[in-house]
C-alpha cells in the first residue's frame, strides 16, 4: 500500500497522458477520486475511463493552465461535482511553445519563453491560488509540484541533442523556489507543499522528440525511439535505467496520503541518482 486516499478527491493537471496518466491512475488504486484537468479531454477522457474501471469517480474538465479564468473556472467545476478538494498536483508541463519538438541551434524563442514559463510557473501559481483558499477553509491540504532535475542541475549540450535550451530550466527552478516559499504561508493551516523531480522518464515528450530526431538524422534512420533514448541519456543515471511514469506516481500518491504528514517543503528526485552527478 503506497497510502491510503481513500474519501479524498486529486485535482491532476496535465492528466491525460504520460506521468499525468500514471498518477491519476495509481491515485486512484489508492482510494482518490480524481478529477482529470487537461487543455487536450481526448487523452483525459480515456484515462477517466481507466480510473472508472478501478472503481473511483472521474471528472474531466478543460484548462489552459495559463490563464487564471480557465483555471478558476475549471476548479469550481471541481468543487461543484466533489465538494472538496483534498490533493493537487501541478503536472501539467511543456518544453517550448505549440509547434516546436526540438531546438536544433540550441536557442529558446521568445514566443518559448512566454509559453514555457506561463504553462510551467504560472500554471501552478494560478492552480493553487484558485484551490488554496477552499484548504484553508477546511484546513486540510496537500499540493504537489512536478519539477525536474533540470531546476536543479545544468548541463552542456548533450551530443545526442536531447539538451534543452533555457526557458524549461529556468521555468522548473522557479517552480522548486515557489514550492518552498508556499510552505512558509500555507503550514499554518495544515497544507504540505513539496515537489517531485524526475529526470529520465519515458513519456509521449521525448519520444516524440526521439521520433522527429530520427526522421532529420539519416545516420539514426530506422532506430528504435526508445532504444536511441536510452543509449543516449542512460551513462548519465548512477542506477543505468530510467524512470517510469509510474515510479514518480508512487512518490506522488505518498506524497499525498497521511504517511507524508511531516513532509513538506521538499524537492525530492526520483531519478536513479542522476542529480548526484551534478
Amino acid at each position: 500500500m503506497l497510502g491510503d486516499l481513500t474519501g479524498r478527491v486529486a485535482f491532476i493537471t496535465g492528466a491525460g497522458r504520460g506521468i499525468g496518466r500514471s498518477i491519476c491512475l495509481v491515485m486512484a488504486e489508492q482510494g482518490a477520486d480524481i478529477v482529470l484537468a487537461d487543455i487536450k479531454t481526448e487523452g483525459a477522457l480515456k484515462v477517466a475511463e481507466e480510473v472508472e474501471g478501478l472503481g473511483r469517480k472521474a471528472l474531466v474538465v478543460q484548462v489552459d493552465v495559463a490563464k487564471r479564468e480557465s483555471v478558476s473556472a475549471a476548479v469550481k467545476r471541481a468543487l461543484d461535482a466533489f465538494d472538496h478538494i483534498d490533493i493537487l498536483v501541478n503536472n501539467a508541463s511543456v518544453v517550448y511553445a505549440p509547434g516546436r519538438i526540438t531546438a536544433e541551434d540550441g536557442t529558446d524563442t521568445d514566443e518559448d519563453w512566454q509559453y514555457v514559463l506561463s504553462v510551467n510557473l504560472l500554471g501552478p501559481v494560478y492552480c493553487c491560488e484558485a484551490i488554496l483558499p477552499h484548504m484553508k477553509e477546511r484546513r486540510y491540504g496537500k499540493i504537489i509540484n512536478l519539477g525536474s532535475i533540470a531546476g536543479h542541475a545544468s548541463r552542456p549540450p548533450h551530443p545526442s541533442g536531447l539538451g534543452i535550451p533555457n526557458a524549461y530550466p529556468v521555468s522548473k527552478a522557479a517552480l522548486l523556489r515557489y514550492t518552498k516559499a508556499l510552505v512558509h504561508q500555507v503550514s499554518e493551516f495544515n497544507i504540505n507543499v513539496n515537489a517531485i523531480c524526475p529526470s529520465m522518464v519515458w513519456t509521449p515528450t521525448p519520444r516524440e522528440q526521439i521520433e522527429e530526431m530520427i526522421r532529420t538524422r539519416p545516420e539514426l534512420a530506422g532506430r528504435d525511439p526508445h532504444d536511441v533514448y536510452v543509449e543516449a541519456r542512460r551513462a548519465e543515471v548512477p542506477l543505468r535505467r530510467e524512470q517510469a511514469p509510474e515510479d514518480i506516481a508512487a512518490m506522488a500518491a505518498f506524497l499525498a496520503s497521511e504517511d507524508a504528514r511531516n513532509v513538506t517543503g521538499q524537492c525530492i528526485h526520483v531519478d536513479g541518482g542522476m542529480i548526484l552527478r551534478d
